[in-house]
């Protein structure tokens, strides 16, 4: 792995992990995320966060419906984004039961605009949730390419308030060495795996 990020093709460490993250047993992935989700919802309930942005998973990622259900019946407000392809930004919705959802522009489960109320524009959440590929101990994610989440962290820094970014994986996507990256690339404050939640930033 690499020590830091000078030009790696990213493309290529993408594949790897991805594959990776893929051949995990799908009997540990999802015991490994209800002890994740048992994290994020300890670590929640130490603090007064009422807005949480979250996400679905796809595929082989890390699954936090359990964590979104809980919130629910904490009364703490569960956010999911909606992609647009168009500008590769994300849409907020409010989200109250999974029968709000459709599959989105990447097949993706997300929103669906009929059914779920949408977040006036500049709306930032006390907490966000965000998947990856990989993560390092000092903040660092590597994405899928698209950019969204860089988008939206870029579009809320500029409205003057900034949530808390919890990266969410398991142990064995954590480097012990920096992910590949770049100086406009999300930084995370804290990282939840099946084994820990990890406060990286206050």
């Amino acid at each position: 792995m690499p020590t830091e990020y000078a030009g790696h093709d990213k493309s290529a460490y993408r594949t790897k992990l991805s594959a990776m993250r893929n051949g995990l047993a799908e009997e540990l992935r999802a015991e490994w995320s209800n002890l994740a989700c048992q994290h994020l919802a300890q670590w929640l309930e130490g603090h007064s966060y009422r807005t949480v942005m979250a996400y679905v998973s796809f595929r082989s990622e890390l699954n936090i419906n359990e964590f979104i259900e809980w919130c629910w019946k904490k009364k703490i407000e569960v956010l999911l984004p909606r992609c647009v392809k168009a500008d590769r930004s994300m849409k907020l919705h409010s989200i109250t039961g999974w029968n709000q959802l459709v599959a989105g522009a990447y097949g993706i489960m997300e929103p669906s605009p009929d059914r779920s109320p949408i977040k006036p524009v500049g709306t930032v959440p006390d907490v966000v949730v965000v998947p990856g590929l990989a993560f390092d101990r000092t903040g660092g994610r590597l994405g899928y390419g698209g950019g969204y989440y860089d988008r939206f962290a870029e579009a809320v820094s500029d409205a003057g308030t900034k949530p808390v970014w919890i990266g969410a994986g398991f142990e064995a996507q954590v480097m012990n060495d920096l992910v590949p990256s770049d100086s406009h690339d999300l930084r995370l404050d804290g990282l939840v795996t099946e084994r820990v939640f990890t406060t990286i930033r206050q």
